[in-house]
């Protein structure tokens, strides 16, 4: 495409394929056993590409007078990815008494992942005119044995207490970086190793409270838990790649669910959650601020990366490592609230009417590991409001909406660009005021 004027756009596709198959035999036993068993498996293929066209990018070709025309874009290209995996799992159930269940359950998995993929971009990264395409083999697979045990106590017939320990598993993968990326020679202070990243686990613990009380007319849900995560998948945007690190945390938090109806016609209820995130150590270099200076001080552009050279790093490398020990992890707000207020009643003629005003707040958090005063998002809230008729023999519906009342323009979001589009921050930002009419019919 020709244009007068500076544009970029970026486009993703991919063609995925999947057929996966699951079993499971439960038993009805009349006595204090029962079981659960089961199996499953999944067998996934893709071809996936991100693209991004860039009339910077293009200049940038042309200044440097080599690469060739299928170059002169970026395209993150993964080519017959695969992922087979299957486990066989299972629950046995014990009622200790007639108001203690205990559940202990076991799962084994077993995956592999390969394919291979390439980054063409300019000549810095794979070329696609060599030998075999420029594409990178990777391979890894992952077995792991994991599981639960749950207690139930029924106190009373309105009142029940629980408690869960369970260890959680994720497999890990393969970052899409060029075998001549930068972040990969040791002697610009690179790792090899970030082709990969590892599993990451949760080891965790819940205890809460389940009850309907007052005659039915208030359930209250409260639950507290305590997250152990090793190995925590964390991703930046450096040096034109998603990297990955494995990164340990730990997350505790409460959380607590309330609907109250005093009668047939009101139905209130509020979720309030409070969250403490906090990651372990470990040190990584910011790729919005390398030198740890927030100068460009020893700092050498290369025009679509930066290069830090200085006492710390002499040869050069991507950044000095800074410590995040004791940071919050990304986009987790210490408090939130959602409250709902709804009113029902039926007419004379049997329809029904639904309306409902609901609010949503939450705390101040940050978008990034570095908890830096530019990664920090304020607190936000929205109010939302819909009314419903349903016809007597609820065969359809009309709705009436109105989302983000006071038109406000909150960030929600936000994230880091690379270096090669000037490490600017892409910010997500609430819907504005939207009202609309929904007209259903069941048949």
């Amino acid at each position: 495409t020709t244009s007068d004027r500076s544009t970029s756009n970026d486009r993703s596709t991919t063609e995925p394929e999947q057929w996966s198959q699951e079993f499971s035999l439960a038993s009805d036993f009349d006595g204090d056993w029962n079981f659960l068993l089961g199996g499953f498996y999944l067998d996934y293929e893709s071809e996936a590409h991100f693209y991004v066209y860039s009339a910077a990018l293009q200049l940038w070709g042309d200044t440097l007078g080599g690469p060739p025309q299928d170059q002169l874009l970026f395209d993150n290209d993964t080519a017959n990815y695969k992922l087979t995996t299957g486990a066989i799992f299972g629950e046995l159930y014990y009622d200790l008494t007639d108001s203690l269940e205990m559940t202990l359950g076991l799962r084994y998995t077993d995956e592999e992942k390969e394919g291979t993929q390439r980054t063409i971009y300019l000549d810095f990264a794979s070329d696609p005119n060599a030998e075999g395409g420029g594409y990178d083999n990777f391979k890894d697979d992952w077995q792991e044995t994991t599981g639960k045990f749950n207690i139930n106590y029924q106190m009373t017939e309105d009142v029940m207490w629980f408690g869960t320990l369970s260890r959680s598993y994720k497999s890990g993968g393969f970052n899409p970086i060029s075998s001549d990326n930068d972040l990969l020679n040791p002697d610009l202070g690179g790792d090899p190793s970030l082709t990969s990243f590892d599993p990451e686990y949760i080891n965790s613990i819940e205890l809460g409270l389940k009850s309907r009380l007052f005659d039915n007319t208030l359930q209250a849900n409260i639950t507290g838990f305590y997250y152990d995560y090793e190995g925590l998948q964390v991703a930046k945007i450096v040096n034109q790649t998603a990297l990955n690190e494995n990164i340990d945390a730990e997350v505790m938090g409460l959380e607590g669910e309330f609907v109250w109806a005093p009668n047939e016609n009101w139905r209130l209820s509020a979720n309030l959650a409070w969250l403490d995130t906090e990651l372990k150590d470990y040190a990584t270099f910011d790729p919005a601020d390398p030198n740890q200076r927030a100068t460009t001080e020893g700092i050498t552009s290369g025009g679509n990366f930066n290069t830090y050279t200085g006492p710390e790093c002499p040869a050069g490398c991507a950044g000095i490592p800074v410590s995040v020990d004791g940071n919050s992890l990304p986009n987790a707000p210490e408090y939130s609230i959602n409250l709902q207020a709804g009113y029902s009643w039926s007419m004379d003629n049997g329809m029904r009417i639904d309306t409902m005003l609901m609010y949503y707040w939450q705390d101040e958090f940050y978008s990034r590991i570095f908890n830096t005063a530019n990664d920090t998002m304020e607190s936000w809230d929205v109010w939302n409001a819909n009314a419903m008729l349903t016809s007597a023999n609820d065969d359809w519906y009309a709705e009436v909406y109105v989302r983000n009342i006071k038109d406000d323009d909150n960030r929600t979001g936000q994230y880091l660009q690379d270096a090669a589009v000037g490490l600017y921050t892409s910010y997500q930002l609430l819907e504005p005021r939207t009202y609309g009419v929904t007209l259903g019919y069941r048949f």
